[in-house]
């Protein structure tokens, strides 16, 4: 009997990485401007709940999301999980629910120096 996979690592690509690199610059930003604006994380939890009862997310990213966001007054604990570099968070970053917290402008500046 051969032994069982319990889980395929994919390849990455150079754009895969560059991709992740960018999200993450951009999540960077989300977090500092939800922990120095807090009462936007009802919005969040809105946009988690809707997601979810849509069917766009699964059962364990909401619980995952929903345990983050629960974090949000302990600000180390909260940017270290969103921030988290592991293959769970950087997919989960992907399809992030934290959106409509930058502006426009502050997502061109980020992404491409542009001011």
């Amino acid at each position: 009997m051969r032994p069982r996979r319990t889980r395929l690592n994919r390849p990455t690509t150079k754009a895969h990485d560059a991709t992740d690199k960018q999200i993450l610059r951009l999540h960077q930003a989300i977090v500092a401007k939800l922990l120095a604006e807090p009462s936007r994380i009802a919005d969040i939890y809105q946009r988690l709940e809707q997601r979810y009862q849509a069917g766009q997310l699964r059962h364990s990213a909401y619980i995952h999301w929903h345990s983050i966001l629960d974090c949000i007054d302990q600000p180390e604990l909260f940017q270290r999980e969103v921030l988290d570099e592991g293959e769970r968070m950087c997919k989960l970053r992907r399809r992030t629910i934290l959106t409509g917290i930058l502006t426009e402008q502050e997502r061109i500046e980020l992404l491409y120096g542009v001011s």
